[in-house]
């Protein structure tokens, strides 16, 4: 990198002799993430740079390595690929990954409210697609939610998924005996109950659980529990069901979330993302859209009520904030009562 007063790379900064670094994109809790090409090939990339004060701890800076390592080593087409890593002379890591053009999932039901039914599957599929690649490589994510799902076009294929962000992800056997007893780490709204009960002893099951609370979200707007108090909210998600949906869907749907994805009871939930996948699959092949929603599928006209904003933030690769976004804060720790 070329010679600056500052730790974070600046507008034509060379990385590594090979990446020169054009704008800053967008600028997170933990990291920022910078718009850069390859000057060999000419290659757009995006090059995510850990925040220099979080780079001295090395919590921090292994969760970020983590990040590289599983979207590097998946290989997946709805994971997002991870292609080079390093670090600065001043020691912060930085990650380099394919550049996405396109927008976060939360963006999308934050301006539609709520997404047509054979649309959620659509992503649904895909994502269950990239988790079961995941879980068959023996890595949980641990922090699947819309803000970690990128939509990208592709010619025909619309709604083309990447999944963002492995950071807090864990090989499912090798990571238990170097969790901390007591200590939640994931995004509260999304977290299965034994993430709350036992984060310690988790395994990919809270992803299922967690595409559950994505599938919902995506067909009312909003996520099954929420509450500012996040005490009440942890025991809403331990031991209150979620409410019901509000809208019509197709009946296997309905039981699919509330009796097999949604359930507190991990043994009682859906054991694979293959079977997630296929049960999705098959309801979206039976499913015919209602005359409302097929004409909403074509609609986009941004007439439809969203959620009440809480928090401004900017997207993964946006310029400018957008207020109708809830923040992209690090996930919660939060130490578990008695």
């Amino acid at each position: 990198m070329s010679s600056s007063r500052v730790a974070e790379f600046q507008p034509e900064d060379i990385v590594d002799g090979r990446y020169r670094i054009l704008r800053k994109l967008a600028d997170g809790g933990m990291s920022t993430v910078f718009l850069a090409e390859h000057m060999l090939i000419k290659r757009r990339v995006a090059i995510k740079q850990l925040h220099a004060e979080l780079a001295r701890e090395h919590a921090m800076v292994e969760r970020f390595l983590k990040e590289a390592a599983a979207a590097g080593t998946l290989g997946h087409p709805h994971i997002v690929e991870s292609t080079d890593m390093g670090f600065t002379r001043e020691g912060t890591p930085y990650i380099v990954f394919e550049y996405l053009e396109g927008c976060m999932l939360i963006e999308e039901i934050s301006r539609l409210g709520q997404l047509p039914v054979r649309r959620a599957l659509h992503i649904a599929s895909q994502l269950a697609s990239a988790l079961d690649a995941a879980h068959g490589a023996r890595i949980a994510h641990l922090d699947l939610k819309s803000d970690n799902v990128f939509l990208t076009d592709r010619g025909e294929d619309l709604d083309h998924v990447k999944l963002l962000d492995f950071g807090i992800s864990r090989f499912m056997e090798a990571d238990l005996e170097n969790t901390q007893p007591g200590i939640l780490v994931g995004t509260p709204e999304f977290m299965a109950p034994e993430q709350v009960t036992m984060p310690d002893q988790v395994d990919g099951r809270v992803d299922i659980y967690a595409l559950g609370v994505l599938l919902y979200e995506m067909l009312t707007g909003r996520c099954p529990h929420r509450h500012d108090d996040p005490r009440v909210l942890l025991h809403r998600i331990v031991h209150e069901p979620p409410p019901p949906l509000g809208r019509v869907v197709p009946p296997a749907l309905e039981r699919l979330l509330f009796d097999r994805l949604l359930v507190k009871s991990r043994t009682e939930r859906m054991q694979t993302m293959r079977e997630v996948k296929d049960a999705i699959d098959e309801i979206a092949t039976s499913h015919r859209p209602s005359l409302p929603e097929a004409l909403a599928s074509f609609d986009d006209v941004d007439d439809a009520p969203a959620p009440a904003p809480e928090w401004v933030v900017e997207s993964w690769f946006d310029d400018e904030p957008n207020p109708r976004i809830p923040t992209e804060a690090p996930p919660w720790e939060v130490e578990v009562w008695p």
